[in-house]
């Protein structure tokens, strides 16, 4: 069936949300902004939302919305991939990051549907990531926000899951304190386009396509969701010292992102500093291939425990997914 420009989709997460609520808002939704025909998907444990969204587009929608957490909504995105129709958020998850990147209203299903159905269509960059498993077994997935290897992804997988519930994304706060007493930093090697490789020990090693996360702490201010390019940092500090200079490097480099000025040599002066930091490193491309060495470290992708990995390689597509933002 041919795409129509007016046919809504609209994919959720049972768990999150009652479809009751999810059917009753779209329907009123699209007849006041002018959308017809929904169709309605729910997502299952074996597939959590590529598929249903390979079948809206089959089916001719010219909107597909994505209703969940940051899982929901990467299962959707990587259903759209070579497609042109647009993807609109519901946020109803713990971090809710590409919403939160986006400006997406949190937890208000009414209000982001609002934005899906009346707001503007632009375009974002999407993260493609292949990595191999503990058991050595390959996968290949996307990312809309980051992806990480070591203590981010150790935080996520000791983070409990009915606190989570309760407690929304505060829940990490515990967890992020016992990882960083009692986490390690793993050793890796990984390169850029075509530069040199690096051979580090970190506690770990951030692949960003933006830099906002839980409670609205921007980790990467440089991280920009439409510019083509992948951020990464490597975390290497060890003791209260180090500790110490990554927070400056980090407030550093959050203000002077904050502050939009002339950037030429001055900028290129300010990543040669912080390049040089034994603390943190930042660096920037298209693609970029990491290998975890000794022994498996913890994964993450967009905010969900990916269990262990051995190697993993990204890439972004600038500007490869459209989603609609508020006007």
């Amino acid at each position: 069936m041919p795409p129509s420009s007016s046919r809504v989709a609209v994919i959720y997460n049972p768990i999150k949300v009652g479809a009751d609520e999810i059917r009753r808002r779209t329907e009123s939704r699209a007849a006041r902004h002018g959308w017809t025909d929904p169709l309605f998907y729910e997502t299952t444990e074996d597939d959590p939302g590529t598929g249903q969204a390979a079948a809206a587009v089959s089916e001719g929608a010219g909107l597909v919305i994505a209703c969940g957490g940051d899982g929901t909504i990467r299962s959707v995105a990587r259903g759209l991939l070579g497609s042109t129709i647009p993807m609109g958020v519901v946020p109803l998850g713990t971090g809710n990051l590409l919403a939160r990147n986006l400006e997406i209203p949190l937890d208000a299903v009414d209000r982001a549907l609002f934005v899906a159905m009346s707001g503007r269509t632009t375009s974002i960059d999407l993260g493609e990531v292949t990595y191999t498993d503990g058991e050595g077994e390959s996968h290949d997935d996307v990312f809309l926000v980051m992806l990480g290897a070591g203590m981010d992804a150790d935080m996520i997988a000791g983070t409990d899951d009915q606190l989570k519930a309760r407690v929304g994304w505060l829940a990490y706060v515990g967890a992020f304190a016992n990882t960083l007493l009692r986490g390690h930093r793993i050793k890796v090697e990984y390169s850029i386009d075509r530069n040199p490789q690096v051979y580090t020990k970190a506690r770990t090693l951030l692949v960003a396509n933006c830099g906002m996360l839980q409670g609205g702490m921007v980790l990467l201010p440089a991280a920009q969701i439409d510019d083509g390019k992948l951020d990464v940092m490597a975390l290497r500090a060890k003791g209260p010292l180090e500790w110490a200079q990554a927070g400056a490097v980090l407030a550093k480099h959050t203000v002077s992102h904050r502050i939009q000025g002339i950037r030429g040599t001055t900028a290129q002066a300010e990543d040669r500093e912080r390049r040089q930091t034994s603390a943190v490193d930042f660096r920037q491309g298209i693609r970029m291939r990491a290998q975890i060495l000794e022994k498996p470290a913890a994964f993450q992708i967009d905010g969900e425990d990916c269990g262990q990995v051995t190697e993993f390689s990204a890439r972004i597509t600038n500007r490869g997914l459209k989603v609609r933002v508020a006007n």
